[in-house]
């Protein structure tokens, strides 16, 4: 941790980390200011509470993915094209802690926290209007756009949070780039038949 750094970054580095690894729950407000080397009240008086501080390291994290999927769905190319974009980036992209902090979320009782709530939201917002823009032009299938986007992204995202099942029960080796392109070629088969207006663009 960088001593020269200001107390709020120092606090947002330290939580991202421990929040990522341990769940808002098993994180204590006093793990985080002694990971940020700051003193136990920098976190009330920088953030109001942990919960505010959880909201924006999420929304810290949160908000340049949300931005690569609007920048990725602005490309050139079929909406299909775009969808598949998308989908290898969050199957590819290495440093990825959103889904395991979602994934955190959702296995407690408690409403999603609002930065959860937005995130979520803005992303399935961009696949649905990708896949609304398909449906348009006549390559995607009729149906419900925001349901079919929870479809789409449920794979990836699964995948990304399930991680250790794919490795220690499939032996899928995410680490290995041939596997990799396999598992990603693979999803891809999969969304691109299951949204494909007609059986020959299924194959």
């Amino acid at each position: 941790m960088n001593s020269k750094q200001p107390a709020p970054e120092r606090l947002l580095d330290a939580a991202s980390d421990l929040f990522a690894r341990h769940g808002f729950d098993g994180v204590s407000v006093r793990d985080i200011t002694s990971k940020a080397k700051t003193n136990l009240g920098a976190v009330t008086y920088h953030f109001g509470s942990k919960e505010a501080l959880f909201h924006a390291v999420f929304d810290r994290i949160g908000t340049p993915l949300a931005q690569r999927f609007a920048d990725l769905a602005a490309q050139a190319g079929s909406p299909i094209d775009r969808i598949a974009r998308i989908v290898t980036m969050v199957l590819t992209e290495r440093v990825l802690p959103a889904p395991s902090m979602v994934l955190r979320e959702l296995a407690n009782d408690r409403p999603l926290p609002p930065a959860v709530v937005q995130l979520m939201g803005r992303n399935l917002g961009v696949m649905a209007s990708l896949i609304h823009e398909g449906q348009t032009d006549g390559s995607i299938r009729p149906g419900d756009p925001q349901l079919m986007a929870l479809g789409v992204m449920a794979q990836p995202f699964l995948l990304r949070m399930a991680g250790r099942i794919a490795r220690d029960v499939v032996g899928i080796d995410r680490e290995d780039p041939a596997m990799q392109q396999r598992l990603v070629k693979h999803v891809i088969t999969s969304i691109t038949r299951s949204l494909a207006s007609t059986p020959e663009d299924r194959t």
